[in-house]
């Protein structure tokens, strides 16, 4: 046989040699991936959705009604702690008879005095509803509605829900519903009249509202709301009176002129409730494992752990051990579920919620 011959033929007997090798690597990696894809999973069972208290009213008068006691048992609460403030904005062109060259300088001003008209509006943050001086105001009345949409969670293009716990209701009020008259007799505008009494005095006003729009989130599951905005859009007209200190910004050299500009009011109330939830419903776990259960407390800012109760109860003893800060340590497998029942006492209430856990060897089934 020729040398080339025998070159060839050793080459050939390597690429099989090779191609042997690999067809047993790809057969050893498919055997395993094989056993890996059938190894038996773990999958739970379907979870029940969660029902709502009140099913969400379609009835616009209903609606009012729902909302309405919702926020007078908010406001009584002596478990809630809430917040609120009032931004204002008066951005948009303001209109007057004040000299060009002092045009964009009065503006500025406007501008900048958002935040001192904002500040003569009551604003509170964590303090008890129940306890407070004075109190965020909402009446709603179905006579005052243009139109509402009430749904339960966020639903997308795609059909897919997100937020299913809460309710979310946007009221498009009628405009002339705001009592426009008692802003004239409000202590924010007297306040904002003495304020500016060393420039000028108000001779008229007048408030128009053109905008007018409510908003609520609702906890459906507790019955509980959790917050409010309430955003109205006006046009303002002012007949003033300028001090002779004042009265040079005038083109024709008269004192008094009329004032019209724009601006915005957003009232944000918003409710945080004391108790204890778990933000999931079940939970799988293997013996061994430590983990924590994803529960979740809520007491006052200024709480300590002196001043409440928490503890966790399984169904069966002796298959998990959980300490007071909600760590768990599973020590046996067990082939019913168990059920952790989490107990908050705290300021004369107690709280519960409950967890179902599975203790499997498997490893969980994923849509991953």
């Amino acid at each position: 046989m020729s040398k080339p011959m025998k070159k060839r033929t050793k080459a050939a007997l390597i690429v099989l040699v090779v191609i042997a090798m690999l067809g047993a690597c790809f057969g050893t990696v498919g055997i395993y991936a094989k056993k890996e894809f059938n190894k038996p999973k773990f999958k739970k069972p379907e979870a029940e959705p969660l029902k709502s208290v009140t099913e969400l009213p379609e009835d616009k008068a209903d609606l009012c009604a729902y909302v309405n006691s919702l926020w007078e048992k908010a406001l009584a609460a002596d478990n809630a702690e809430g917040s609120w403030h009032t931004d204002v904005n008066l951005e948009g062109e303001l209109v007057s008879q004040f000299k060009p060259s002092d045009s964009e300088i009065i503006t500025l001003i406007k501008d900048r005095a958002a935040g001192d008209i904002a500040a003569l509006y009551p604003s509170e943050s964590d303090i008890k509803i129940s306890e407070a001086k004075s109190k965020p105001v909402m009446a709603l009345k179905a006579v005052d509605i243009d139109e509402f949409t009430a749904e339960q969670g966020h639903t997308d293009e795609e059909g897919n829900v997100t937020e299913d716990g809460f309710y979310f209701i946007t009221f498009k009020m009628k405009p002339e519903a705001v009592d426009t008259e008692a802003m004239l007799h409000s202590r924010q505008f007297a306040k904002a009249k003495s304020l500016l009494k060393d420039a000028l005095s108000v001779k008229s006003a007048e408030f128009v509202c053109e905008k007018y729009e409510i908003a609520v989130k609702i906890d459906r599951i507790h019955d509980q709301i959790l917050s409010v905005d309430i955003s109205k859009d006006y046009q303002s007209k002012f007949d003033i009176s300028l001090t002779d200190k004042y009265s040079a910004l005038l083109e024709d050299g008269s004192r008094e002129t009329a004032v019209y500009f724009p601006y915005k009011t957003a009232d944000r109330i918003g409710f945080k409730w004391y108790g204890a939830e778990f933000t999931e419903r079940d939970m799988v776990v293997q013996p061994g494992d430590i983990k924590a259960l994803p529960a979740a407390v809520t007491v006052n800012s200024e709480a300590t752990a002196d001043d409440y109760k928490l503890k966790f109860e399984p169904s069966q003893k002796g298959i998990v051990s959980i300490d007071e800060t909600g760590v768990m340590t599973v020590a046996e497998l067990t082939d019913e579920p168990l059920i952790i029942k989490m107990i908050l006492e705290y300021e004369g209430h107690t709280y519960t919620d409950e967890l179902t856990l599975y203790v499997t060897e498997l490893e969980e089934e994923t849509n991953v």
